[in-house]
């Protein structure tokens, strides 16, 4: 599945390319994830927990960063089991649904006039994570 969203912008290119090429800016802000756990300036580890009608889920994702001069990628690959550590959640377990696999890139183009992130995911409970990327 893959949806995008435009903004406009009357910010300079370079500061908004450096501003959403830092993860820890673009995951707290622009999506429902937090980084748990980074290995290196461009591989991290995000975690959130997503919600639809009949269920709630965990999401864990391995990410790659990759910046050029006219946007930056973030490579997602989310499987169960990828964060080892236990996050401190009061919320019973025993609810939620069965945490999804699959591969998916947010990609932010950033022009003098507009920034365009745009998101593609193939996996399990696409329209889910898809649209809850979009609309935070």
């Amino acid at each position: 599945m893959n949806n995008k969203v435009v903004i406009s912008s009357s910010f300079e290119k370079d500061v908004m390319l450096k501003l959403f090429s830092n993860q820890k800016f673009f995951f707290t802000n622009f999506t429902p994830f937090i980084i748990v756990n980074e290995e290196n300036e461009n591989v991290f580890y995000i975690y959130g927990e997503l919600y639809s009608i009949f269920s709630a889920f965990d999401v864990e994702a391995r990410v790659r960063k990759y910046v050029s001069t006219e946007s930056v990628t973030y490579i997602l690959i989310l499987q169960p089991g990828l964060i080892s550590q236990t996050l401190d959640r009061l919320i019973d377990r025993s609810y939620k649904g069965v945490p999804p696999k699959g591969n998916g890139k947010i990609i932010i183009n950033v022009t003098e006039e507009k920034i365009e992130i745009s998101v593609d995911y193939e996996g399990d409970k696409e329209k889910v994570i898809v649209n809850s990327i979009i609309k935070k």
